[in-house]
């Protein structure tokens, strides 16, 4: 790595992709509530800016060189049997798919949801659980990185009452948010890479956001609290035995 990780660098890196979705999604005259409205609300207001706040990130990683350590890391976690709440959500994703009325979901609506959890699965997960985790492990112990990587990705969705949100359903969004936070945690420790959880986080917002345009009614909704709660705890184990160092270790 070119420069050492710091806690402050992740937070910096963490700061700057809010103020470019900030930046963008502000200027764009779409309110949130009405991002999902059409394809080209999601666009304009959603894709563009997600992808250039994470291209804000790549430049960050090269310039740190912290690609590796932000995607890979060893060794994986011996605790392999967390990696059921992941699987459970990916399980819910894909009921999620199967309970949409494709039939009221337009293609073009479609791509663009398509385009906006690809954007979201890289640029959420490589800030949250990649630049940010990497900066805070130069200094703390694994189980302060998990509560912190967790609390502030959920934390992160606050930026939506200042586009237009109500706040009651923020709140609930931040806190569903945090406890996801640790199932993608876990897929990260469990399987060594990032790159697993981008790619569920992607699927996870796809499901959800065509099951609401189909006009469909998510009848998992009643298990949010419980499977947040299983994932807040096996999130937990998972931390346990990261060894210390383990940044440098992922980015020989």
């Amino acid at each position: 790595m070119r420069i050492s990780p710091r806690p402050w660098l992740g937070l910096a890196a963490f700061v700057g992709y809010i103020a470019v979705i900030l930046g963008v999604q502000g200027t764009s005259g779409i309110p949130y509530p009405e991002l999902a409205d059409t394809a080209h609300n999601i666009w304009r207001s959603g894709v563009l800016s997600i992808v250039l706040a994470s291209l804000l990130m790549a430049v960050l990683a090269t310039w740190w060189g912290w690609w590796r350590p932000a995607l890979f890391e060893r060794p994986p976690t011996t605790r392999r049997w967390t990696i059921i709440a992941p699987v459970l959500m990916a399980l819910l994703a894909s009921t999620n798919l199967l309970l949409t009325d494709w039939g009221g979901v337009g293609w073009g609506f479609v791509l663009a949801g398509i385009a906006l959890g690809l954007a979201v699965g890289f640029g959420e997960e490589f800030t949250a659980r990649g630049l940010l985790l990497v900066g805070l492990r130069g200094r703390l112990r694994e189980v302060m990185v998990w509560v912190l990587t967790c609390s502030m990705f959920g934390l992160m969705h606050g930026i939506n009452i200042i586009l237009g949100a109500p706040a009651g359903d923020t709140v609930v969004q931040i806190i569903s948010a945090a406890m996801s936070g640790s199932v993608f945690y876990i897929l990260r420790r469990v399987t060594g890479t990032l790159i697993w959880a981008m790619a569920l986080h992607g699927l996870w917002d796809f499901s959800l956001f065509v099951l609401a345009a189909s006009g469909s009614s998510n009848a998992f909704t009643i298990l949010q609290l419980p499977f947040g709660l299983l994932a807040v705890i096996f999130g937990f184990f998972a931390t346990k035995d990261a060894p210390s160092g383990l940044t440098v270790q992922g980015g020989r």
